[in-house]
Order: C-alpha cells, then structure tokens, then sequence
C-alpha cells in the first residue's frame, strides 16, 4: 500500500538487486520527514538470493556510519523480497553531475519541479568527502567489510547536499591473507561485480577484490565527479 502495489509513478531507481520505490510512510517504521526508499527484488529470490540478501541485512545491521545509508527494515519474503532505507531526496551523485532526461526525471520523482542547478566543484568534493569518510570506516570494521561497488550511481545526496554511501548490498567481510603480518585482506570471488570503468583491473584478472579495488572505485569516482565525464575511457 505505501508504493501503490510497486506503482511505476513511484519508481525512483534500479539496480542489480531490483527497483527502488519512494514510500512516504510505512506504518511499521516511524515516520520520517525524507521518506522511505524501498528497494525491491525484480521477481521472486531463491535459495541462493534469499541468503545473499540475509547477508545483506546482517552486514548492514552490524555497520552504523553517519554518511552510510541506514537499514531501517526488511522483508525477507522469497516471493517479495525488500530492504527499506531512508530516502535521499537529493538523488544520486550520477544524476546530478549528468542530468540525462532520464536522471532529471528520476529527480523529478523525488520533489525537483525544475531541474537542480549544477553541483558546485566544493559541492561535489563535500559529498566525495562524506561517501570516504563511510568507505574508511567500512575497511576499518573487523573483520574489514569491502563495498565492491563504489561508483557515482551508489553516492546519494539528503536535501541538504550531505553524501551517503549507499548499495552495500554488495559488501561481503574480507578474509585475511596467509602469512605477512596478517593486516592485508582480500575476497577471493568467482562473480565479477562493480560497474564497467569503476572496476580495478585486478578484479578482472585475479578475482580478488581488497581496500584497494575499493578505493580505485572510488578514485574514478573522483575523477568522474570532477571532470563530469563517463568512468568509461576516462
């Protein structure tokens, strides 16, 4: 009932996961003046689905960050899987630096009448500064949790043009390598995430994602956010 049954009016975003749509409030939550976003899965999860989003919600639940987006709350039903955060009514850092006719749509569902004028350079740095300070924080967990999705598109912005970093869905806790002093952590993983152009090329040919393919997501990000430029070829 709050999203009008996943109405298409309300549809704000979509990702890997499935579609984001703004609820205005939710009588299990207390409400909030922002809103929720209610991130949903395209169709039903299966077994493999089901426990990566049970991880989802355990990984969220034990992370707490002033610039981190929040868990607020969880569906874990197969048939109708959703995670609840609060909505960011500023958008998505992509969106405000490209404003493609789709962004500025997106934005309008969010409350822009018109389209916002264009970030400022401090503006933008101000909102790179929030999404590290919340990455820092995510490689100083122990264990050490890994985004392995850092990009333009994951960075959100409240009303007030504070950044958040958000879609850690993604996250997974690292596993200290053999030998050394035992402080270096790597994922060994066999599927490939990130988006093209954000990915460290490690990734791609080792399959080990670490703090440090994070903050070459992150580092493109920057110069993404910067130079107003795809991530791709830049």
């Amino acid at each position: 009932m709050a999203t009008d049954r996943f109405a298409e009016a309300r549809k704000v975003g979509e990702g890997g996961f499935g579609r984001v749509y703004r609820a205005d409030a939710l009588p299990s939550l207390p409400r909030v003046a922002c809103g929720f976003a209610v991130k949903t899965a395209l169709v039903g999860v299966g077994a493999q689905g089901l426990a990566e989003l049970q991880s989802e919600v355990r990984t969220l639940s034990a992370a707490c960050h002033p610039s981190l987006l929040p868990l607020l709350g969880a569906c874990l039903a197969p048939a109708r899987a959703c995670l609840v955060y609060p909505l960011c009514r500023g958008g998505s850092l992509e969106d405000r630096l490209y404003r493609t006719p789709a962004a500025l749509q997106r934005l309008g569902m969010l409350g822009f009448e018109t389209a916002p004028p264009p970030l400022s350079s401090a503006a933008r740095l101000r909102v790179l500064r929030d999404a590290a300070r919340a990455l820092h924080y995510l490689h100083s967990c122990s264990p050490m949790i890994l985004h392995r999705d850092v990009s333009a598109g994951n960075i959100l912005l409240d009303e007030r043009g504070n950044g958040y970093l958000a879609d850690v869905g993604l996250a997974r806790a690292a596993e200290a390598t053999a030998g050394g002093n035992g402080q270096v952590s790597h994922l060994s993983t066999q599927r490939i995430f990130g988006k093209p152009g954000y990915m460290d090329p490690i990734i791609l040919n080792d399959g080990q994602a670490s703090q440090l393919t994070d903050g070459f997501a992150l580092g493109i990000t920057l110069l993404v956010s910067l130079t107003g430029r795809g991530a791709l070829g830049l």
